[in-house]
């Protein structure tokens, strides 16, 4: 190797040296700092603490409240809508009882007894203390004219449409409630459900665990 070549590199290397001198040398393993601001944090912290919160739109926030006792059954504008709608050119049987309980331990006595009988429950309308159930279907190969007063009846159903209303007596001491059962029967005849009137009162056995409920209560 001539003098002038190895001159050159002794050159080349001393201002690399004189470069990387105040650099400190750094391990594989050691942090170099070359991660991003949102990854490395700030002042030593995490980067989870050191992250900002997000700034959700209004338009993305829901308000969730959950009625108060004294709010249940308090709209006493009639049925809802879709309450309506289940009603509506349907053949209803209706039968109420009279309860000195507040509106809230009659409205929660019935969700807790529909819950015990395996009724399936569809919506829960608290605000105007209304429940109402899906379709409870009995088959049988030998329906009678007990339930329908005909026959040939393959299947019956029903639903119901139940209501927990604060009843406002003047110079009462106690509260009372009126609870209104609305049942919806259908007929399976000729392949086609059909709305017809239950004579039986399917209506007694909600009746009755919403009682079993409320006396336990007391």
């Amino acid at each position: 190797m001539s003098y002038s070549l190895r001159f050159l590199i002794f050159v080349t290397a001393l201002f690399g040296l004189s470069a990387c001198a105040d650099r400190p040398f750094l391990t594989p393993w050691e942090d170099n700092n070359d991660q991003p601001d949102y990854a490395r944090g700030s002042s030593g912290s995490s980067a989870a603490e050191s992250r900002v919160p997000l700034d959700v739109p209004p338009s993305l926030r829901g308000d969730v409240e959950v009625p108060m006792p004294d709010a249940i059954a308090s709209q006493d504008g009639g049925l809802p809508e879709y309450a309506k709608s289940v009603v509506a050119g349907k053949a209803v049987a209706l039968d109420a009882k009279l309860y000195t309980v507040d509106a809230a331990n009659v409205f929660s006595a019935v969700v807790d007894a529909m819950t015990a009988l395996n009724m399936p429950v569809q919506s829960v309308d608290s605000p105007s203390g209304t429940v109402t159930t899906d379709w409870i279907r009995q088959s049988s190969a030998s329906v009678t004219s007990s339930f329908f007063g005909s026959s040939g009846v393959q299947a019956i159903r029903w639903r119901f449409v139940v209501r927990a209303l604060r009843q406002v007596t003047e110079g009462e001491a106690k509260a009372q409630t009126r609870l209104e059962i609305r049942t919806v029967g259908q007929a399976f005849m000729n392949r086609h459900w059909v709305n017809r009137p239950i004579q039986r009162k399917v209506s007694a056995e909600l009746f009755s665990a919403v009682d079993e409920r409320l006396q336990a209560d007391s």
